[in-house]
């Protein structure tokens, strides 16, 4: 293969379980996806439309949501419940949008990539929202999420952080930020949760290294080893990973932690 294309969820899938990399990324086999999964995604759609200025009322949040709801991927039993808390979500969301102070929106669900030099990998991910501070020459990155935030240790940045801060380096061209901001925002239907840091670039330099090496295994799959762990809580695939045998309920794989 000349070229690889990989995001943060493949990498964070592969570090944390190869069966389920295999399975979900390189199998051939259909999944069904989980009611969550398929939430989030309508989320994240609807989100990206209210940042851009396109929804702006509760009117057109109806209306968005009775053109777009996936109705042929969720089940009527589940399906009443999903509904009235995206719609619960997305209409506080729309009253309360996250707009800080002396900051401008300048690019929502942007799309980025970024080849990383010498091993033949491009990069990818999807940034939810992007702000620019003209007066504090500061760019801030904001990841949307439904569910419960891990606990975050800004000195062992995650994968998926590592590689916004890559792509980050793409973006200096046109908005040359001295500072680089990353936010977590937990929605739900009775407000916004925000969490906040700045991105170490020591740190980043520190740890980047380590992602090169799993990147670089990532791009031949007949050399993968065998399962890291003893007990996988993330792969949905835990009853036919072997070197787990079985662990529990498994969790769906999300494009986030």
């Amino acid at each position: 293969m000349d070229r690889t294309l990989l995001t943060p969820p493949m990498i964070e899938t592969f570090r944390t379980c190869r069966q389920a990399y295999q399975y979900a990324f390189l199998g051939s086999e259909e999944r069904v996806e989980p009611v969550s999964s398929v939430c989030k995604r309508f989320l994240l759609k609807a989100l990206s439309e209210i940042n851009r200025g396109r929804i702006a009322t509760v009117n057109q949040v109806q209306k968005f949501m009775g053109q777009h709801w996936p109705v042929d991927k969720i089940g009527q039993q589940e399906g009443v419940k999903a509904f009235l808390f995206v719609y619960k979500t997305l209409t506080n969301y729309v009253a309360n949008p996250y707009k800080p102070g002396g900051g401008e929106i300048v690019g929502a669900s942007l799309k980025v990539r970024a080849r990383v030099p010498h091993i033949r990998v491009y990069l990818e991910d999807t940034l939810d929202l992007i702000i620019w501070y003209p007066q504090a020459q500061k760019l801030e990155f904001v990841d949307f999420h439904v569910q419960p935030l891990r606990p975050l240790n800004p000195a062992w940045p995650s994968p998926s952080i590592l590689v916004k801060q890559f792509l980050a380096e793409r973006l200096q061209s046109r908005w040359t930020f001295e500072q680089l901001d990353m936010t977590f925002v937990r929605l739900g239907p009775n407000g916004a949760t925000p969490v906040s840091f700045t991105l170490d670039d020591g740190l980043y330099r520190l740890h980047w290294p380590e992602l090169l090496k799993i990147v670089e295994e990532m791009k031949d799959p007949d050399s993968f080893s065998a399962h890291p762990s003893q007990l996988c809580d993330r792969c949905e695939f835990a009853a036919r990973c072997p070197a787990v045998g079985g662990c529990g309920t498994a969790q769906s794989l999300s494009r986030s932690a």
